[in-house]
This record gives C-alpha cells, structure tokens and sequence, in this order.
C-alpha cells in the first residue's frame, strides 16, 4: 500500500470524508450510472431491481421506509402483530446474512425485521463519502424505527449493526425488550485519545490487490491491523465485499452466495458505505458514553454470542467486559461457538436462530409489559362514527410527494369553529413545508383502533392540539392537479396500527376488477358536507368507479381485524372516502 496523507477528525462526530475528484486508470468508468438527488440534495445510485433477482437461499419480499427522502430496505416476515426481532448487518454485508436466520425466527411466531443500512444491500446509496457519518447513521436507525413504530423490539446486532444498535439500545432503552449481541461491541475512547487515521480527500490506490487477511490483518495489534483495514477499504480500486465474507467465514461460500452479497454493488460509485463505514471508528470517542452507562443499568434479557475464530469482538475479554456491565446479562446462557467466525451468522446461522427463539421463549415478556400493551390497543375503543380532522405538512422529493401525517385522535373531536381557524399557508410557513392540507373534518367507520403511536408529543397546529401519526407517501404517477389525490390509486403510508371492525357491523367496501378489495376506514365530509352514515349505503349510485371495480356494503359475520406493521396501502374515491387494503 502506497504512502499517503492522513488526517485524524480528533473524535468529532460531524467529521466528514471527501472523495478525490480524479479516478485513476484503474478504476472502470461509471459516469453513466444514473445519479439522483433528493431534495434536500442528497445525491444518490439505486442499485437495478434485477440485481437482486433469484438470489440463492433469499426469497423475501423487499419493503422500504423513507428516511431523509432515501428509500431505506427491510425484510418483514413472519405475523404482522407478533413481536419483532430486529436484525441488524454490518459492513460489508446487508440483509442477506440473515437469509439463514429469518425462517426459523418468523415460523415461531415472531415478526422477523432485517434492515438494510442506507448505502448497502437494497437501500439507496448515496454517493459521496461525506454522507456517511457513525452520528447520522445512528439517527437514521432511530427514523427508521419511529417510522415503523417498533416497541418491544429483540434486538440481535453484529459488528457495526452493534455499534449502532447499541448505541440506540443505549439511548432508547425503553424500546427494547431483550438485546443479543454476536460478535460486536459499543467502543468508547477518551477525548483525544483515539489513534485512527483517514486521508483526506480519499484517492484510490492501484497498488492495492485483493482482499487477504495476511495483508490487511497482519501479526501487528489489533488497532494497527484496524488501521489498515480502514486504509484498504477506502482506497482499493476493487473493494469486494464477498471477497471479505469468504475470507472472515469459517464456512466456505458457494458462488452464488459470494454472487449475492456483491449483488448490490455493480461498480464503485454504489460503494461509497461499504468503504467508508471502518473509518467512522476514527470519529467515536465519548460520545456513546450516555449509551453505556445506560446499558449499565439495563436490567432486561441480554445475551452475548461469540465466534471463536473472531479474535476481536468475538473475544472472551470484549464478551465479558460487555456481560460484565450489563446487568440483564446475568444469569443468560452466553455462549462461544468453536466453528464460527466473525460473520456469525453465515458460520452457524441456523443454530443462532434456534438460540434465539429459545432466549425469547425463556423470558418472555412481563405481565405488566404484556397488559400496558393491551391497554394501549383499547385505548382509542369505540371509534365507530368518533369525528376527527387531519392536516398533512408535504415536503417533495425526486419520486414522490412526502406528508407528514397530524391527527386530532385522542385529543379532540375536531370542533367545527376550531377547523374554521385553522390557515394553511400560516402552518406551511410555521413548519417550513412545501405545501399544507387540510384533511377533515372526517368520521372513523372502524370500532377499535390500536396505534404505536399514540404516544407521540403532542403539537398545536393552528388552534387545533394534534399527535404526529405516520408518514404518507405518495407517487408522483398518482397525483392530478398538484397536490389532489387520484382516486382509486394506491397511497402508501408508514405507521403501525390495529384496526378492528366488529361483528354484525355493516362495512363499506371497493373490490378492484383484479378482486383486491379495500374496506373504508373514514369518511369525510369535505366533497359533501351531509354524508353520514346511512348515505354510505347507496354511496356506489354516485361513485364513478373504473371498469370492473364494484362498491358494497357486507355486514361482518365476524370481528374483522387489519394488522399494519410497515406500509398500508390507502385509496381514496371521488369523495375523499379513505380504504385500506386488505391483505
């Protein structure tokens, strides 16, 4: 490796990296790639769709968040409304790690959740080094849990999904209900004391060759073979992610499966995470302090799980200098696995699923934990015809108007002399939005509503106290006149909620020519002012519908519930009438 220039960003945790303008030779040109930019500027790469076609031993059905206008990817298995188990990869890997731990995990009942990082696997990658930054990667964590509305979260994390799982455990104890850490940690080095080194700007080096543990980790202590990896992850012009599974894996790889972890990465312009994630460690210092000692306090399941041939986060001096501390890793059956490395869960994963179903069967959830969680599913009980008003704040992004959802549930009924008041473009210069609507005022049809969000902070837009509720998401495809909504076409939004409409109920229903069907959950007296209840019964006579589509109205034989955890599908009729999908 050549000798270069390195600068130390001395622990500040808004340090930022810069690529070289040049491209030596030995990089392949990519500048037609096609690179978009969010509206906040993000420049970003999208990896093609067909890249990740028939991936071996990977069948999961890919979802998305939105987080900083970027799609953020997670696989979502297993029953809607069971507990979740969030796993979290590290570099340079993605979700696939976890193609031998996800069925075992979701066939015992729980809702299995496999993130992608944004800049890796199927998430957008933004493409300069800068963007990728330990903070703001922990911030995006925490979006993306509040996006989805995660509570009594399992935790499993490894490597730098520790790191920053970790860290948010740390910060946001009371979202977690057990912790497993395999083959990770939560480092923390005194002010000024940290000895890693980045370049800056950062220029590749056509020296470099393959990746090989001899040449990156050599014989010298940890923190200096770190500092190589650091150096060869940035600036070899041919970083390969399976060239470091297979080399860190116990197990060999087939080529398709070495085939499916470089999937994402067709050139180097996608790489820009996977390289730069080791040098974020030259930012840490005494910043997740916070995290540790709260983590000190900890007194839920936690359970550390070590490969032996990891001889870093895998050690037994990090695996009892963390179960040490923690006080909810007493008494758990920590274990250390002689034919695993540092990728865990490649090595063993099918055994690690098992021990992770165990754990979680072996303390379950306290009975306190389990009625304050069916106390907040009743909480908004006996909603049917319950009147409430909605204003969405919209921002636009490169593909899709987003909105922030605010909601009047819970607090008000949305008082006609109150709604009067509200002024949408003294909202939009308050909250800085691109633009502001008034949804409302509109009625429940449902006779329950559950929503992890019901304890969010509350906000007075206008006159009006309102909760922050979910994220709407709307295609530019499905918008006709600016911000009118199209009716009959696909929404998604972003929110955790149970819908529950009782027996004997009659209930309002669109049914697409393909047979998808959707059941009205609100609503709205905006188009017509009079519609109530009994006008919804011969509400089909107005309706313009498209060819095929039918409206009816079918009384329950039985409760009908809707679980979302993750995107609903919403359509709106020529009404303004909101429909959800049933799945």
């Amino acid at each position: 490796m050549s000798t270069m220039n390195l600068s130390t960003p001395a622990g500040d945790p808004n340090w930022k990296l810069t690529d070289s303008p040049t491209r030596p030779d030995c990089v392949p040109d990519d500048s037609s790639v096609p690179v978009y930019e969010t509206e906040a500027g993000i420049r970003f790469v999208r990896t093609p769709e067909e890249r990740f076609a028939n991936l071996a031993g990977y069948p999961f059905a890919p979802h998305y968040a939105m987080v900083e206008g970027l799609r953020m990817h997670y696989v979502d298995e297993g029953p809607a409304n069971g507990e979740v188990v969030l796993l979290l990869h590290g570099q340079p890997s993605w979700s696939y790690l976890y193609r031998k731990m996800i069925p075992t995990i979701a066939a015992a009942g729980y809702r299995v959740i496999a993130v992608d990082h944004i800049g890796m696997g199927r998430s957008d990658k933004p493409v300069d080094l800068s963007f990728h930054t330990f903070e703001k990667h922990v911030q995006r964590l925490k979006d993306f849990i509040n996006t989805l509305g995660l509570n009594n979260i399992t935790l499993f994390c490894q490597d730098w999904g520790s790191l920053m799982g970790l860290r948010v455990a740390g910060d946001l104890p009371e979202r977690f209900a057990r912790i497993v850490v395999a083959n990770g940690t939560l480092p923390m080095i005194l002010k000024g004391m940290n000895p890693f080194r980045v370049p800056n700007p950062v220029q590749i080096d056509c020296s470099i060759g393959d990746f090989s543990i001899p040449e990156v980790f050599g014989a010298e202590s940890w923190a200096a073979s770190f500092q190589r990896w650091i150096l060869f992850a940035l600036t070899s012009p041919n970083f390969t992610p399976s060239q470091v599974l297979a080399a860190m894996a116990t197990h060999p790889l087939a080529p398709e499966e070495k085939a499916a972890y470089d999937a994402p990465y067709p050139s180097l312009i996608y790489k820009a995470a996977v390289r730069t994630f080791p040098s974020m460690v030259a930012a840490i210092e005494e910043q997740n302090v916070p995290a540790w000692n709260a983590l000190g306090e900890y007194q839920k399941p936690f359970l550390f799980l070590a490969g032996e041939h990891d001889h870093n986060m895998g050690s037994t001096e990090n695996q009892q200098r963390i179960t040490s501390h923690v006080p909810g890793a007493q008494g758990q059956p920590h274990e250390r696995y002689a034919d695993a490395g540092h990728f865990i869960q490649e090595d063993i994963g099918e055994i690690l699923a098992a021990k992770v179903v165990s754990f979680i069967q072996a303390n379950p959830l306290p009975q306190t934990t389990a009625a304050k969680d069916e106390l907040h599913l009743q909480m908004h009980g006996q909603m049917h015809n319950a009147r409430y008003g909605e204003v969405l704040l919209v921002t636009g992004h490169l593909s899709h108007i987003e909105a922030s959802v605010y909601n009047t549930l819970g607090l008000n009924d949305c008082p006609d002399d109150l709604w009067r008041t509200l002024d949408a473009e003294e909202i939009k210069k308050a909250y800085k939005a691109r633009a502001v609507i008034l949804n409302g005022p509109r009625y429940f049809l449902m006779d329950q509503i559950g929503s992890a969000n019901a304890e969010r902070e509350v906000f007075s837009l206008g006159a009006l106290q309102m909760r922050r509720m979910a994220t709407l998401r709307i295609p530019l495809t499905s918008m006709l006149g600016g911000l009118k909504h199209k009716p009959y076409t696909e929404n998604v939004i972003q929110r955790t909620t149970t819908y529950v409409y009782n027996s004997g109920r009659d209930v309002y229903e669109l049914v697409a020519s393909d047979g998808t069907t959707y059941i009205m959950q609100s609503y709205s007296l905006i188009m017509d002012p009079t519609l109530n209840e009994e006008k919804l019964k011969t509400l089909g006579t107005r309706l313009h519908l498209p060819s095929g589509w039918q409206y009816r109205v079918r009384r329950l034989t039985e409760d009908c519930i809707l679980n979302v955890r993750g995107e609903a599908h919403l359509i709106q009729d020529d009404f303004e009438n909101s429909y959800q999908r049933v799945d």
